[in-house]
């Protein structure tokens, strides 16, 4: 086992109430590094019972190195059946490394509620009926900072609301894929993390180490998305909202209109709540915005989601919405994006001061809320209206419309976990330009681009490295700063082949499940209708690069 790893694995029956320590085989980290690949390959590797819930860091997370203070969540989602991966970053992230495990495995179910402790020497359930019922911030709140780093489920998860989130004590969630209902189902309210290992390399050759960072952070310096006067490090994540609103790129209404940007982006924030920039463990990025009173602001997704179901729209309440989400641990873009569907069936477009109220009728599942806490795929089914579903595979797309971006179509079809923009991430390339400009109007080799973005970017979350790295630097330099740190011999090729790895296991995993090659595929709205100034896609041009993406995939085994 390489140097930054310790090969402890943690491994708790809920159903039995006992946790165990294994070792992980040096072989298993060889293959998958860490992150969503060790994720990946633990959850494959469980025997009997139901599928497990896979907690795991990368080599990279407690190094305070740019970009690199994530963790990845896996599972099988509640809400897509397919296998899921999520990254959450900030404190958590690195908080299981410091108690000296490289990953968690939680199997089977308590019949009461429980907490789970992680310590140094082990993990420890205790009874957790009194917190039970309870917001993640009164959770957080009754457990205290001295507590340590807490992971938790709110209400909605308690409930079984298909798109419940994972919440952290730091404001870094595990949001997407409903991995909260999973852990409600489970009655684990939260992992609780008491860190005490120092994890960093004791052997390093510090020369190197010094010219590989240098690499890394003159090409973070130099992206203007990360550190421009206009960029994410100065004004968070909202920083798209302009850039995208200008491009007819962020929708409403449910994909049928673009979102007017009035009111509603970094300016509108900054001038209406005074706020600083905090991010993951020694990342000097900052992405996320926290207002001087202790308010978590909401980034792109969050509040571009919420504006798209919420008509008129105003910032304040939108702010108030994406906090309650939080609270109550749901996914906010896939509770608009349920709402969404629902207004469209029945006719009635909700306000952002009613936000609220729906929501919470979602995670306690009463009223409406029961179909909504269905999400939208399954909620179009039962009001009889299945085309209202903005949905890949059972998950709402989040609020980037892909008729502005083929890359971004084709990406969002063959996503092993379904509807997201994420696995192959194509808007650095077609909206920011980097690594590489590709035109986000063509089709003509996005299947080649898409197969190697989704491996770079399985890769980077087996690092465990935040997906803004891709948008200024290449595998190169993260196979430089791997070599250095574990003393092991990487490469940009050995990375892509472990990314390759992952997507083709995700997807044999999938096909398992009864998702074919069939469920690859877009709602029609968006090769039917324009959305202002987005034409609609060319449905031959998609099936043809979809199908050279699916002869691309067919070669490569686990």
């Amino acid at each position: 086992m390489g140097e930054g790893r310790t090969g402890r694995l943690l491994i708790v029956d809920l159903t039995a109430g006992s946790c165990r320590t294994e070792s992980i085989p040096p072989s298993l980290v060889q293959d998958w590094l860490g992150g969503r690949g060790l994720g990946v390959a633990l959850f494959q590797g469980q025997t009997g019972g139901e599928a497990p819930l896979v907690l795991a860091g990368g080599a990279l997370s407690d190094t305070r190195i740019p970009l690199a203070g994530r963790s990845v969540l896996t599972g099988r989602s509640p809400l897509t059946g397919t296998i899921f991966s999520c990254s959450g970053g900030g404190r958590s992230a690195v908080a299981l490394r410091q108690t000296g495990f490289d990953a968690l495995v939680l199997t089977g179910a308590s019949t009461t509620p429980v907490l789970l402790t992680i310590t140094s020497a082990g993990g420890v359930l205790e009874p957790a009926a009194t917190l039970w019922g309870l917001s993640t911030g009164d959770l957080f709140a009754r457990l205290g900072e001295e507590q340590g780093t807490v992971a938790a489920i709110g209400p909605a998860g308690e409930n079984g609301v298909r798109f419940a989130s994972v919440e952290t004590s730091d404001g870094d969630p595990f949001v997407r894929g409903g991995l909260g209902a999973d852990m409600g189902r489970r009655r684990l309210k939260a992992l609780q993390f008491h860190a005490s290992v120092a994890l960093l390399p004791s052997r390093v050759d510090v020369a190197a180490l010094h010219s590989a960072l240098q690499d890394l952070q003159r090409l973070v310096l130099a992206s203007p998305f990360l550190y421009g006067p206009f960029g994410i490090r100065e004004h968070g994540t909202t920083a798209l909202v302009d850039l995208l609103t200008r491009r007819g790129m962020a929708p409403s209404r449910n994909f049928t209109a673009p979102l007017p940007s009035d009111g509603l982006n970094a300016a509108a924030l900054r001038q209406r709540f005074s706020s600083r920039g905090e991010g993951c463990n020694g990342c000097p990025v900052c992405c996320r915005r926290r207002s001087d009173d202790g308010l978590l602001l909401p980034e792109y997704d969050d509040l571009a989601a919420l504006a798209a179901c919420a008509a008129p729209s105003d910032l304040t309440l939108l702010v108030t919405a994406a906090d309650r989400c939080r609270q109550l641990g749901l996914d906010p873009v896939s509770a608009a994006g349920a709402l969404a569907a629902w207004s469209e069936i029945t006719g009635r477009w909700i306000t952002a001061a009613e936000l609220p109220g729906f929501l919470e009728r979602i995670a306690a599942r009463e009223g409406e809320g029961a179909v909504l806490a269905e999400g939208a795929e399954r909620l179009s089914s039962i009001l009889g209206s299945p085309d209202a579903a903005v949905t890949v595979k059972g998950l709402e797309l989040p609020p980037y419309d892909p008729r502005g971006g083929c890359g971004l179509a084709l990406a969002y079809a063959v996503a092993p976990h379904g509807g997201t923009h994420l696995d192959a991430w194509p808007l650095a390339s077609e909206l920011l330009r980097k690594p590489v400009p590709t035109d986000p109007f063509s089709f003509d080799g996005k299947a080649r681009i898409i197969a190697s973005l989704e491996e770079m970017n399985a890769a980077l979350d087996s690092l465990v490295a935040c997906r803004f790295a891709a948008c200024a630097t290449e595998l190169e330099e993260w196979a430089a700063l791997l070599t250095v740190m574990t003393g092991e011999l990487y490469s940009a090729g050995d990375l892509s082949a472990v990314g390759a790895r992952i997507v083709a296991a995700e997807r044999a995993f999938n096909r398992g499940c009864g998702m074919t090659e069939t469920a690859d595929r877009l709602p029609d709205r968006f090769f039917e209708r324009s959305s202002g100034p987005l034409l609609p896609l060319d449905r031959q041009r998609f099936d043809e690069e979809l199908a050279r993406y699916h002869r691309i995939r067919a070669g490569q085994q686990v």
